[in-house]
């Protein structure tokens, strides 16, 4: 276990939380500089989106999208290490979140309403998206931001049909992933892809990972 603080919260008042052990292959730090509000009907930050920042590294320069940004955390970091970012969610909520954050730390992205690539433009170096993956239906704006459908894995599964599209070259998409999905229909989306992983960590009910995913050449 470890403790590290993060600014959060309708007030951004300094918590102090006790993490589970995260095991991880390349690492960016949780910046704890960065204030973030949580908003109603938004996805807020959880152990998932710490995982996924402390295994991501954006580099400055790059250009960085992250699918279903909620609050904006993960591309606070981002923007904060000098990538170039677009951030999108399918919850006007959450667009809004993100650019009140954005605001309050000073930072530029570009942030808007997108239902995954719809409205996306460009290439990119690195995607990012910490999907909803719990099985069953999203009916609300908070309940599509976890809500994976029947075998949890359905909105990846769109994802990742969509996401080679929208790479440049060498670019590679990181995605969280469960074991709360169902392992064949998450293997089925993935096939298309070279895999490796770059962190995980295990809570008492689920085991959290992340990958980073690249085109196979066959």
């Amino acid at each position: 276990m470890g403790r590290k603080h993060f600014w959060i919260g309708d007030t951004a008042i300094r918590i102090e939380m006790i993490l589970p052990k995260i095991e991880f292959e390349t690492a960016m730090n949780i910046d704890i500089s960065i204030e973030v509000n949580e908003c109603v009907s938004v996805y807020p930050p959880r152990e998932d989106t710490y995982l996924l920042i402390e295994c991501i590294d954006p580099i400055a320069g790059q250009k960085v999208l992250e699918m279903g940004c909620g609050s904006g955390l993960i591309s606070l970091h981002c923007a904060k290490a000098g990538a170039t970012v677009v951030a999108v969610d399918i919850n006007p909520k959450a667009v809004d979140c993100t650019t009140a954050n954005f605001q309050r730390n000073g930072l530029q992205a570009r942030i808007h309403l997108s239902d995954l690539f719809s409205d996306v433009e460009g290439r990119f170096d690195l995607i990012l998206f910490n999907p909803p993956y719990l099985v069953g239906p999203g009916e609300g704006d908070l309940e599509r931001s976890w809500a994976g459908g029947k075998d949890g894995v359905e909105i990846l599964e769109r994802f990742l049909r969509q996401a080679p599209e929208h790479l440049a070259h060498g670019g590679h998409v990181v995605v969280l992933l469960s074991t709360i999905m169902r392992e064949a229909s998450m293997e089925r989306a993935l096939a298309a892809f070279s895999r490796r992983r770059l962190g995980s960590k295990r809570l008492f009910f689920e085991e959290l990972w992340v990958e980073e995913l690249n085109i196979s050449v066959r």
